[in-house]
C-alpha cells in the first residue's frame, strides 16, 4: 500500500520549484530606478522646476534616513538598501505637488521614515508603505498644496468628462497633439470606426498636473510594459485592481452621478489621479500583500472597490496613498486567513502520510 502511494506520488513530481526563480533585487531595483528617472527626465525637460526641488529634497531625505537607520541601528549597510532608499525618495518625491515647501517635505520625510523604520521594520519587513504613509502624513499637515477637482458634479454626468479638461483649459494641449490626432484617427482608429477629439494625446502625454506622478502617463504605460514583460512585477494584483475599478466607474459611477447609465468615464479615472503609476509602483510594495493566488485575488477585488470609494471617479490628488495605507491594514487579515488554510492543508495532506511512514520504518 505504501509503495502504490510513493509511486502514485513520484508521478505528480515536476521542476515546478525551478521555476520559480527569478531577477535579483538588485537587478529589478536598478532597472526600476532607471524607469523612475524617466519620470524625471521629462520633468527637466518640461522645465518643472518646483517638482524637481521638492524630488530633491524627498530623495535626500530618503537616502539620509536609510545611512542613520543603517549606521546607528543595524549597522549593516548592504547594495540593495541604497537602492530601495532611493526608490522610495522617488515614488515620495513624484507623489508630492511642486507647490510643497521643500524644507517641510525633507524634515517630514526623513522623521517620518526613520521613525518608521525603527518602529515597523524596514523594506519587506515592513507591513506597510512607507512612501504611502509619508505622502499622506504630509497631506495631514498641509491638505492646501495638494490640487483640488478641477471638476464639478455636474461636468463629471457628462460621458466624456475628461474632455471638458481639456476645454476649459485645465490641460494645455502640447503643440503636436492636432497632428498626432489626426494621425491616429485616419489610420489606427479609423479601422475600428471611431475617432478621438483633439486634447486626449496631450491628456496621455502631460496633462500638466502638479504632481508630477499623475503627469506623464505615456511614460508610466511604457515602463509598465517593461517591468511584466521581464518579470519584474506580479501583474496579478495589478490586473485586478484595474478590472474591478474600471467596471466600477464605467458602470457604477453613472448611476451615483445621475450621469448617462452605462458611460463613466475611464480614460478621466485612469490618467487624472496617478492611478496608473501608483498601481504599477505602490499598489503591491514588497512584504504588503498577501501570497498564495486566492490571497491575491481577494487583495485586488478589496482595492479596486476600495479606489472607487476613495479615489473616486477621478481627478483625486490623495485617494489612491489612502487606498493603499487601508489595504496594508486588510492585508495581514487575509495573509492570516492564508495562514490558517495552509496549515488546515498541512494538517490534512502531509501528517497523515508522515505518519504511514513512522509506521513503515517502526515495523
Amino acid at each position: 500500500m505504501l509503495n502504490f502511494e510513493l509511486n502514485k506520488s513520484c508521478k505528480k513530481i515536476t521542476i515546478n520549484p525551478f521555476t520559480f526563480a527569478s531577477w535579483s533585487l538588485d537587478t529589478v531595483s536598478t532597472v526600476t530606478i532607471v524607469l523612475l528617472m524617466v519620470q524625471v527626465l521629462m520633468l527637466s525637460v518640461t522645465k518643472s522646476t518646483g517638482s524637481l526641488i521638492v524630488l530633491v529634497g524627498a530623495l535626500a531625505a530618503s537616502v539620509l534616513s536609510e545611512i542613520i537607520h543603517r549606521t546607528l541601528l543595524v549597522r549593516d549597510m548592504h547594495f540593495h538598501s541604497w537602492r530601495i532608499s532611493i526608490i522610495q525618495g522617488l515614488l515620495t518625491g513624484l507623489l508630492l505637488p511642486s507647490t510643497y515647501n521643500p524644507l517641510a517635505v525633507f524634515l517630514v520625510v526623513f522623521f517620518a521614515m526613520t521613525i518608521f523604520r525603527w518602529a515597523f521594520g524596514e523594506f519587506a519587513e515592513s507591513w506597510a508603505n512607507i512612501v504611502a504613509v509619508c505622502v499622506v502624513a504630509l497631506y495631514l499637515i498641509n491638505s492646501s498644496c495638494f490640487p483640488p477637482s478641477a471638476l464639478s458634479s455636474s461636468d463629471l454626468q457628462s460621458r466624456n468628462a475628461a474632455l471638458i479638461l481639456i476645454q476649459n483649459g485645465t490641460i494645455t494641449p502640447i503643440s503636436a497633439d492636432s497632428a498626432v490626432t489626426d494621425f491616429l484617427n485616419r489610420t489606427i482608429f479609423k479601422l475600428v470606426g471611431i475617432s478621438i477629439p483633439e486634447g486626449y494625446v496631450s491628456l496621455l502625454w502631460d496633462n500638466g498636473s502638479s504632481i508630477p506622478a499623475f503627469r506623464f502617463n505615456v511614460v508610466t504605460l511604457i515602463s509598465s510594459l517593461v517591468l511584466i514583460s521581464l518579470d519584474f512585477v506580479d501583474i496579478l494584483i495589478p490586473a485586478i485592481f484595474l478590472f474591478v475599478y474600471t467596471i466600477l466607474i464605467r458602470f457604477v459611477s453613472p448611476i451615483i452621478l445621475g450621469g448617462i447609465p452605462m458611460q463613466g468615464d475611464i480614460i478621466l479615472a485612469l490618467l487624472t489621479s496617478g492611478t496608473l503609476f501608483s498601481t504599477l509602483y505602490i499598489l503591491q510594495w514588497y512584504g504588503t500583500t498577501p501570497i498564495n493566488l486566492w490571497g491575491k485575488i481577494i487583495y485586488g477585488i478589496t482595492a479596486g472597490i476600495l479606489g472607487f470609494i476613495i479615489i473616486g471617479f477621478g481627478l483625486s490628488s490623495v485617494g489612491y496613498v489612502f487606498t493603499v495605507i487601508l489595504m496594508n491594514l486588510i492585508s495581514p487579515c487575509i495573509q492570516v486567513i492564508e495562514d490558517k488554510r495552509k496549515f488546515a492543508s498541512i494538517r490534512k495532506k502531509v501528517i497523515p502520510r508522515l505518519k504511514i511512514m513512522k509506521e513503515y520504518e517502526d515495523a
